[in-house]
């Protein structure tokens, strides 16, 4: 048996292998890992799913490209300009649709969870003398409370 190595399950030799293999670790490099000194790994483990995420190296470009066109058109970036400010909903249907298991026509990109709570709040909270408490977990997000 010269040459064949047993990995066992749950180790971290098993983990490097399987990230080795996975076609998705060359995307690994386009994201920003901030560093972590507090032990062996060079980096901090990333795991907040109620967050922006690790920040993609080209999201630098893309804002400054926006600022860019702010700069210069001011207004007219509504229409104008490399990705036009009006049409955002439209152009990102096709992409995000399939995160969501539905049809384009199916699917809208808009604001931030904070102005979506704001809007469904203005649109549909119609407090009375009787109902007029929201029950909320104690430790919600900031943005959901």
């Amino acid at each position: 048996m010269t040459g064949y190595t047993t990995l066992v399950p749950g180790s971290e030799a098993e983990a490097l292998t399987l990230d080795r293999a996975d076609p998705l670790s060359p995307l690994r490099a386009e994201f920003s890992v901030p560093p972590w000194t507090g032990g062996h790994y060079p980096e901090l483990a990333y795991l907040a799913g109620n967050s922006l995420g690790l920040m993609p190296h080209a999201a630098r470009g893309a804002v400054l490209d926006e600022l860019e066109d702010w700069a210069q058109l001011g207004l007219g970036g509504h229409f104008g300009g490399r990705h036009p400010w009006l049409p955002y909903r439209e152009e990102m249907r096709e992409t995000s649709a399939p995160l969501v298991g539905a049809q384009a026509g199916e699917t809208v990109c808009m604001n931030t969870l904070t102005v979506n709570l704001h809007l469904m709040m203005a649109t549909f909270y119609r407090p009375t003398s009787t109902r007029f408490k929201i029950v909320i977990e104690e430790s919600a997000f900031p943005s959901d409370s």
